[in-house]
């Protein structure tokens, strides 16, 4: 295992960790609890364990690349451009939060919220006014707490990643209910990231080492997709063409599974290290992948030529695409900031600050507004056999930060 300590750098911007003890093996390839940038895990995967522990010099190469990336944004920060952005309201609506989704049928937000560790708070999904922040209703999901959010809006059926529970959930988002909970039989799982092809009706979520495929008609497991690489993490889908792109941490390559010959089509380089999240562009047809160990934004076309590399921030996390106005947003989690690209230059138009660790981006592709979940500081895990810590208070931490267009 790796450990390290970041310095911080105001000057620049970089804003490090409360805990300076910052964990490469895991915390570089996840977003959820277990994995967060703040603690110390003792048992790394041992899928990642060798392709990972190779980069030792990564610590020095994050921080320096952050602070190129907040300097490059800092100086694009003074020129004039027609997409500028503007921090819009910011709230407090739960503890723990995850990930967020927009719903465009309900014109509603989803948010999931696990609660502060070291507390007794239940986990819920959040349902949310996206103009107010307002919450209009939840989810009790404490049986199984979601961390990854993934929509079908045409069914209204959310599916969550409960990452501690081997388990992928289906809710009914017209009556709040959790209406099926689903396993791939085994053991041991990961849940991660979750998408819905609404065309198909079929979900995919990732697991660290394969991708699950779930029948969305009823809302059971359909089969494996094994062999795709080191740290699956990201998923994306071509849904013309029914590909799946993937991303592994662990070989900082992209997968791109044929879903209709069910096979590995190409494996590409990701152009960076520890690539997480992935985004299909199916007009530009290219690929947009966020690299968390180089803290930056990729672009591949479609047979896997690097088109740019824009530096973003340090701890590079997820990211989302407004299409019609070819924004590309990237969740800098190290840093603390949000980045705003512009899609067709590849100029960063500026860096916001949206709280402690910056998470998950969900966009109203109708308004343009953009909102920004982030995770709070948080003390470590006790050790086995200890009482639970006082939980941390962070002001900054947990909170949805709206970003308007101008």
């Amino acid at each position: 295992m790796i450990f390290f300590d970041w310095q911080k750098s105001k000057s620049a911007g970089i804003i490090a960790p409360p805990n300076p003890a910052l964990n490469i093996d895991h915390c570089l390839y996840s977003m959820y609890l277990e994995l967060d940038v703040e603690n110390r895990i003792s048992s790394p995967s041992t899928i990642l364990g060798q392709s990972l522990r190779r980069n030792r010099s990564l610590k020095n190469e994050i921080l320096i690349k952050g602070i190129a990336a907040t300097l490059t944004i800092t100086l694009l920060g003074f020129a004039g451009n027609s997409f500028a952005q503007n921090l819009g309201k910011k709230a407090k609506v739960a503890n723990g939060l995850y990930q967020i989704v927009f719903s465009e049928k309900s014109n509603s937000l989803y948010v999931a919220g696990v609660g502060r560790r070291g507390s007794d708070e239940k986990a819920k999904i959040f349902k949310l006014d996206p103009k107010t922040l307002d919450v209009t209703g939840t989810i009790d999901v404490s049986e199984a707490p979601a961390y990854g959010l993934g929509l079908n809006d045409k069914t209204q059926t959310l599916y969550s990643s409960n990452t501690r529970n081997n388990s992928v959930s289906a809710i009914d988002l017209k009556t709040n209910k959790v209406i099926a909970t689903i396993t791939n039989g085994k053991d041991k799982s990961h849940t991660r990231e979750v998408i819905v092809d609404e065309g198909t009706n079929k979900v995919y979520v990732s697991n660290m080492t394969d991708v699950w495929v779930i029948d969305g008609a009823t809302n059971k497991f359909s089969h494996l997709i094994e062999g795709v690489g080191e740290g699956v993490t990201g998923l994306s889908l071509n849904k013309e063409k029914q590909l799946l792109y993937i991303t592994n941490m662990g070989t900082d390559t992209v997968t791109v599974y044929d879903l209709k010959a069910s096979k590995v089509s190409a494996t590409l380089p990701s152009g960076g290290k520890a690539p997480i999240n992935i985004l299909h562009d199916s007009k530009g047809k290219r690929l947009l992948v966020v690299n968390q160990g180089s803290g930056d934004l990729t672009v591949l076309n479609e047979a896997g030529k690097l088109l740019q590399t824009i530096p973003t921030g340090a701890g590079a996390l997820s990211l989302n695409f407004n299409a019609s106005k070819n924004l590309i947003y990237v969740a800098n989690r190290t840093a603390g900031t949000t980045s705003i690209i512009d899609g067709k230059t590849y100029q960063v138009i500026s860096s916001l600050k949206t709280g402690t660790y910056p998470q998950t981006i969900a966009i109203d592709q109708k308004s343009g507004v953009v909102f920004v979940t982030n995770k709070a500081a948080a003390q470590r895990r006790a050790a086995e056999g200890t009482a639970p810590q006082a939980p941390v208070d962070d002001p900054n931490g947990d909170i949805i930060t709206i970003i308007q267009p101008k």
